[in-house]
């Protein structure tokens, strides 16, 4: 169910960006399905909003839903599906013109890892436990794409140098917070763990990044559209195998092949779609 519900809410904020920038892409890009009379803005708005609220309710029941005797039910998915809602209309509407946009982002990232946690975090005295690793596991994703979304600002123009820099850094940053957020579980949370955290982790997370770490590199010595575009690209996928290796540490080896396997058809996707 949280799955169902992480899957309404992301398309939720898709549709909603569309919705909101509506006036924007019928000067800069009429070609997009508003603008160009593909989809109606109304039933855009329409499914935006629907989806928006099933992904909360869903997220919401998700916490009540039997998934094993070690797993209480908690209201924390309710809470963070409200959260994450909140920050999708904040992050499409308001703040998207704004400094603040890349952690707007950011946050949505963060809040969408702690939503797939929180169906399965224990709760203690009544109250959900987050662990620090998973804390840090949804910061560093958080921090990677509020990265991501930084690199992006003033693509069509070559990019600022200011943000391609704070770009790079905080995808760094991102990167060894992901490497790392395992280590900090104590040694009765690696027990729950499917698969017990070492450095070979850590120096997996590193390799998995590097081209992409490359690629933004790059792009401070010499930088267009084009550039920013397919480092962007990049960057969005290398999420797939980074959420793999989490799978596989906290559930086993046949999700995290499974969501390893998504590799090739959001590559296939993104050559026929815009990702950005």
């Amino acid at each position: 169910m949280v799955l169902l519900a992480g899957v309404c809410l992301y398309w939720a904020g898709m549709v909603l960006n569309d919705v909101f920038d509506v006036e924007k892409d019928r000067r800069e890009r009429p070609q997009r399905p508003i603008p160009s009379g593909a989809v109606s803005l109304f039933a855009a708005r329409r499914a935006g909003w629907v989806l928006l609220i099933i992904g909360v309710i869903v997220g919401a029941a998700s916490g009540y839903v039997d998934v094993g005797d070690a797993v209480a039910r908690t209201w924390l998915p309710a809470a963070v599906s409200v959260a994450l809602a909140c920050m999708i209309v904040t992050y499409d509407g308001p703040l998207k013109p704004t400094p603040y946009a890349p952690a707007a982002m950011g946050a949505c990232r963060f809040l969408s890892f702690l939503l797939g946690a929180s169906v399965v975090l224990p709760v203690v005295n009544g109250a959900p436990e987050i662990p620090r690793f998973v804390w840090s596991a949804a910061l560093g994703f958080g921090v990677y794409v509020m990265g991501i979304t930084t690199l992006a600002r003033d693509e069509a123009m070559g990019g600022d140098p200011t943000n391609r820099r704070t770009g790079l850094a905080l995808i760094l940053i991102g990167i060894l917070m992901l490497a790392f957020a395992p280590g900090l579980a104590t040694k009765e949370q690696q027990l729950g763990l499917a698969v017990r955290p070492s450095g070979q982790f850590a120096i997996m997370m590193v390799l998995i990044a590097v081209p992409v770490v490359i690629r933004a590199a790059r792009l401070q010595v010499r930088s267009s559209p084009k550039a920013i575009g397919m480092t962007i690209r990049a960057a969005l996928l290398t999420i797939i195998p980074f959420s793999a290796a989490f799978a596989f540490l906290g559930a086993g080896q046949e999700w995290g092949l499974a969501v390893f396997a998504l590799v090739a058809p959001a590559i296939f996707l993104s050559a026929k779609l815009q990702v950005t």
